[in-house]
């Protein structure tokens, strides 16, 4: 059978082995937290920001968001309706409700129109994503948030590197969280980072993170209660390395969207999601919409490819939809993606005879 062109997948180097073997074999007893306290500082410059704390992955870091910004069940938090469910659940986790709205149909982020237009006298927060790497326009959103008054919480999962304006993503609102998981673009196998530029917000979070533990009556004594969210020393000397190459990393991810670009961008039928002008997208995951002129199935072309080696994946199913959350707004935008949406094979060992053959049998499916 021919290689398998997976749908994610890192990129490893020799950097990224010494720094683990380097951890392994020194980074306890004095040096416990060592990479640790290097990955923190490292993306806090890298991004432009006062406080960086690593996690043991991003969900706990967007839970810690939404505690440190005290929600409760009195709350409402305005959210995606197309995402990974970690970022409603990190919400949901505190008793807050979720008002899933739409998304833009050119970037898949949601979209600010019908963020405004779901805001309630209980409305607390806004909790945006940028969708696989995709800038979401953050001028707008902002400009709605201190309007009303509203936090701001960045899911950046899959988006490390992506730029609106020329900023970097998950520096905009109060909080950002970013993602080291394996299929996202700087790797540790599981790994998450909370930023943020507000002092109060960082301590708070960091106490959260350590079982809420002061020592302030004796040791060990915890005067909140807290979670076990930090990240592993080890762990944490992955995702530096990567970290360190993500100029080089985001650089491949967008040689792979220029290949599957230049052969699809005529192809009738297929939308292209590509970044808008002011937006540097990372383009973790390359993704295109299977429009109403073609009439195969999204699911039947995803197992023909497979049948090929070839894994690609669908559109997220609109979160509004699961049993334990709720459903407000019907999200038809959403609903499409889900349904008819496609992100293409882009693991980082692809080259582009694997490009050209996942377009060629992609093209012959949809005919």
């Amino acid at each position: 059978m021919r290689k398998k062109i997976s749908f994610a997948g890192p990129w490893i180097t020799q950097k990224e082995v010494d720094y683990v073997t380097d951890a392994t074999l020194n980074g306890f007893y004095e040096t416990y937290d060592l990479y640790a306290k290097k990955l923190e500082k490292t993306v806090a410059d890298y991004l432009g920001v006062k406080y960086a704390l690593a996690t043991h992955c991003c969900t706990l870091a967007l839970h810690l968001s939404a505690t440190v910004l005290d929600l409760g069940k009195e709350d409402e938090v305005i959210v995606t309706d197309f995402s990974w469910v970690a970022t409603a659940y990190a919400i949901a986790y505190t008793g807050a409700k979720c008002v899933f709205v739409d998304i833009d149909p050119d970037t898949w982020c949601i979209d600010p129109q019908a963020i405004e237009k779901a805001i309630t006298p209980k409305t607390k927060a806004i909790m945006l994503v940028h969708t696989f790497g995709h800038p979401a326009q953050m001028d707008e959103i902002m400009a709605i948030a201190h309007k009303y008054g509203l936090y701001v919480i960045e899911d950046a999962a899959p988006a490390m590197g992506a730029e609106f304006k020329g900023q970097k993503v998950g520096t905009f609102g109060d909080i950002g969280c970013f993602s080291f998981h394996g299929a996202k673009l700087t790797v540790s196998g599981e790994g998450g980072i909370f930023v943020t530029n507000n002092e109060e917000m960082y301590e708070k979070a960091k106490l959260l993170a350590s079982m809420g533990r002061t020592d302030s009556q004796a040791v060990f004594w915890s005067d909140m209660l807290g979670y076990q969210y930090t990240i592993a020393n080890l762990t944490a000397a992955l995702a530096l390395a990567q970290v360190e190459r993500i100029e080089e990393l985001m650089g491949k991810k967008r040689q792979i969207f220029n290949w599957y670009y230049e052969r699809l961008k005529n192809v009738s039928g297929i939308k292209i999601i590509k970044e808008k002008e002011g937006c540097k997208s990372n383009y973790c995951y390359p993704s295109i919409l299977l429009e109403d002129s073609i009439s195969a199935s999204r699911d039947v072309v995803l197992q023909k490819l497979k049948e090929l080696n070839i894994h690609c994946r669908p559109g997220f199913p609109q979160m509004s939809r699961f049993p334990v959350l709720e459903q407000r707004f019907p999200n038809p935008v959403a609903k499409k993606v889900w349904e008819r949406g496609i992100s293409l094979a882009s693991a980082a060992n692809l080259v582009e005879e694997d490009i050209d053959f996942v377009c060629k049998n992609l093209i012959e499916l949809i005919k």
